[in-house]
């Protein structure tokens, strides 16, 4: 027996020059194992690459696509691809939600119905998708998601085709000044197209159902093609480029959405259209963007059908791969020939991934992000409209130049991260709770705001203008006029006021001083001072206000979206990592159950509940509460503030404990890196989670004789000029004294 060991000692201490290692066998006078060497010629600084995956449509694969068979160029496919996505679903849908409340009379929580639609569509069929999908052709897989993606947007633009010409309400009046006679407003007219408009909900939520269908593949089995085709260092970056892509989309999505909606709804009747988009009555052409969206996804479909299986690169990428997860066991189980492929490893396959402790305390933490940042994504754009007195346009304008900068810089940044200074699983979870406690103490900014204006019979009394507890538009000064709320035309008083409408105001006269429509005879305006003196009590439009705190609060709302997107692509290569690579695809898609259900599916809902709770004038058309004319701008700003300070808290707490619980797979026997120190007196092979430097590697592939009662492994070597040693195997029994290896 001390024979042997000194024999399997003298071999591991062959070590030559060179660099090249052998566990087993004699060692050539040039270092090179005779029984290797004829088995694989050495490819320093080369790439391994399988011929024989071709990039084409069947038969038909030109060599001129040949040139786009590489990880480099489907990694600018699938950035198309995300930018596409995020442009249609959140950037134009989410840029659209005042819009459509206005159009098809809708409170905001049902708006939020559509956004969550997305989520719950998610939430069904993720599991399906990425256990299965696993298995399958994988680009073919994300072709049809983008066929998909561009149908649904199809849909979104149903209700714009189908629900015939906006009216701008002006058929239940026959004028907007109050005549003291009572024939100046006729009973509304109401019928059942109220609630046929309301009825178009479930046209819009089947389309973001179908959105949410290409986005759970792309952000599923979409980063795990990239992950299995790259290099473990570059996965990172790779993740966060596509990401980054992701957040391009929906700044877009704001800006040209905020443009699309200064266009009328009704493209063929805009020239007849008497009103601007100051007018609280305006509804845009939401549509335009959902049907560019459409023509582009079929585009970049068509592009993603002539990929193979995988990438030519994906060999090499797993020559040089070495197992990072959380050391429970459950690696050797799952990487077994045929396991996952039945229905009868779904159960056990869920409690591996369900049990690790570090990739539910991400998941977890990726649930209360989630919530935040669907419910900002949703509703910043009304956020700004209603806290900074903007427009719908200009307000789409502001969120998508916050998010061009904050999301997409955030998740570059966060991928650059993490390669410039190879960060491995705990470096990586350590940035993210450093940079979600800057965050939180940044989240104070949503308490700023502009003054509200004054707003009589809503927020502050008519005459003496002191604060009321519960609005009332109807005083004996207009209560003859039969003035409704259906309608939201606000007009300024020279008084420095603002009245809901010309009737609640009691102005019985109204006339055009050029361009500008003034009124006058208005018997709830204050008629003493100079006020009297004037010939014209009041003005159509909103109060101007000087107020400069907008410039102030968006960059350090970017300052926010960029420190809570820098987590995103660390996150999600963490979840790869601690997680077996034959478990990956069930694991995103697992991890994406949870954020959906318990985050960005909820997340709309409640912002929407949000607004509603603060909401001061509802809409009343024909007994029907509809959309929200106007918010108390002081509670919305406590309310998203604590909603945002409580998720920051528990997104810190949840980060800090994946790090903690992480268990290296080095702490459990197992040799994942290691570092060589040769010197005359032996080897020392010591335990550490290593990054190799050098880009030159020499490849060995040995077959290990067993000794008796040992296993027969087969060990992939990786060896570095800079002595650095990596390798797949998770023990090596043979050797005497394993404690070596540990």
């Amino acid at each position: 027996m001390g024979t042997d060991t000194k024999k399997d000692q003298g071999d591991m201490k062959n070590i030559e020059n060179n660099g090249h290692v052998s566990l087993y066998g004699n060692i050539t006078e040039n270092g090179t194992d005779t029984a290797i060497a004829k088995a694989m010629e050495p490819t320093h600084g080369t790439d391994i690459k399988d011929p024989e995956l071709s990039c084409g449509y069947g038969s038909c694969a030109p060599s001129m696509l040949q040139r786009c068979n590489n990880t480099k160029t489907f990694l600018v496919v699938m950035c198309i691809f995300s930018m596409i996505q995020g442009f249609v679903v959140n950037g134009i849908n989410n840029v659209n939600v005042s819009t459509l409340e206005r159009r098809y009379q809708l409170p905001s929580a049902r708006v939020g119905l559509i956004s969550s639609s997305y989520d719950i569509s998610a939430a069904i069929l993720v599991i399906p998708i990425t256990y299965w999908g696993a298995h399958t052709h994988k680009p073919r897989l994300l072709a049809f998601a983008a066929l998909i993606l561009g149908l649904g947007s199809l849909v979104m633009c149903i209700p714009q085709m189908a629900s015939g010409l906006y009216e701008l309400g002006a058929e239940t009046s026959l004028s907007d000044v109050c005549l003291v006679e009572g024939n100046n407003v006729t009973a509304p007219y109401c019928s059942k197209e109220n609630d046929v408009l309301q009825n178009y909900l479930y046209v819009l939520m089947l389309g973001q159902f179908l959105h949410g269908i290409a986005g759970t593949t792309l952000y599923s089995i979409g980063v795990v093609v990239i992950d299995e085709n790259v290099k473990t260092k570059l996965s990172p970056l790779y993740i966060g480029i596509m990401y980054t892509f992701s957040g391009f989309g929906p700044a877009i999505g704001y800006i040209a959405g905020g443009q699309f909606l200064n266009i009328y709804v009704d493209v063929v009747t805009n020239a007849g259209i008497s009103i601007t988009p100051a007018d609280p009555r305006w509804v845009g052409a939401w549509w335009i963007g959902f049907a560019i969206g459409c023509v582009c996804s079929i585009i970049t479909a068509a592009f993603l059908f002539c990929y193979d299986y995988e990438m030519p690169e994906a060999k090499n990428a797993r020559a040089e791969r070495y197992s990072q997860a959380h050391a429970d066991g459950s690696e050797a189980i799952v990487s077994k020939k045929g396991f996952g492929t039945s229905i009868k490893d779904l159960p056990l396959s869920t409690k591996f991934i369900v049990m690790n402790p570090t990739f539910m305390c991400i998941t977890l933490a990726g649930c209360s992000e989630g919530l935040l940042t669907s419910g900002f994504a949703t509703f910043m754009p009304k956020f700004i409209q209603n806290q900074f007195s903007q427009s719908a346009g200009m307000a789409a304008l502001y969120g998508g130049l916050a998010a061009v900068v904050g999301a997409a810089g955030g998740q570059f940044l966060g991928g650059y991260l993490s390669k410039r200074f190879k960060l491995k699983v705990k470096g990586m979870l350590r940035l993210c709770l450093g940079s979600t406690i800057v965050c939180f103490v940044l989240v104070f900014s949503f308490i700023a705001k502009c003054k509200p204006a004054n707003i009589s019979g809503i927020n502050v009394s008519y005459f003496n203008f002191s604060t009321i507890d519960e609005a009332s538009l109807i005083v004996p000064c207009n209560q003859n006029c039969n003035c409704t709320s259906e309608s939201y035309e606000p007009i300024c008083g020279v008084d420095g006021v603002e009245y809901f409408t010309p009737c609640h105001a009691g102005c019985a006269d109204s006339f055009f001083d050029g361009d500008i429509k003034r009124y006058a005879n208005c018997s709830c305006i204050s008629q003493v001072g100079k006020v009297a003196e004037k010939a014209y009590k009041a003005t159509y439009g909103k109060c101007t206000q000087d107020c400069n705190l907008l410039a102030l609060f968006l960059p350090v709302f970017c300052i926010v979206v960029t420190l809570t997107f820098i987590a995103t692509p660390i996150a999600m290569s963490v979840s790869l990592r601690v997680i077996p690579d034959a478990q990956r695809s069930y694991a995103i898609g697992i991890k994406w159950v949870f954020i959906r259900c318990l985050g960005t599916v909820p997340g709309p809902i409640l912002f929407g509940y949000l607004f509603d709770i603060t909401c001061l004038q509802w809409q009343n058309k024909c007994d029907t509460r509809g959309s929200c004319w106007v918010y108390d701008s002081d509670k919305l700003a406590i309310n998203l503030l604590i909603l945002g300070l409580a998720v920051k808290f528990v997104s810190a707490i949840l980060f800090f404990l994946a790090q903690f619980l992480y268990k290296p797979p080095n702490d459990d026997n197992s040799l994942s890196m290691s570092k060589i120190d040769s010197d005359d007196s032996g080897v020392d092979i010591s335990n550490g989670e290593i990054e190799p430097t050098k880009a030159d590697i020499i490849k060995y592939t040995e077959q290990i004789q067993p000794e008796a009662g040992d296993v027969k492994p087969v060990v992939t070597i990786a060896t570095h000029d800079n002595g650095f040693v990596s390798t797949d195997a998770v023990r090596i029994r043979a050797i005497s004294d394993p404690t070596r290896l540990h």
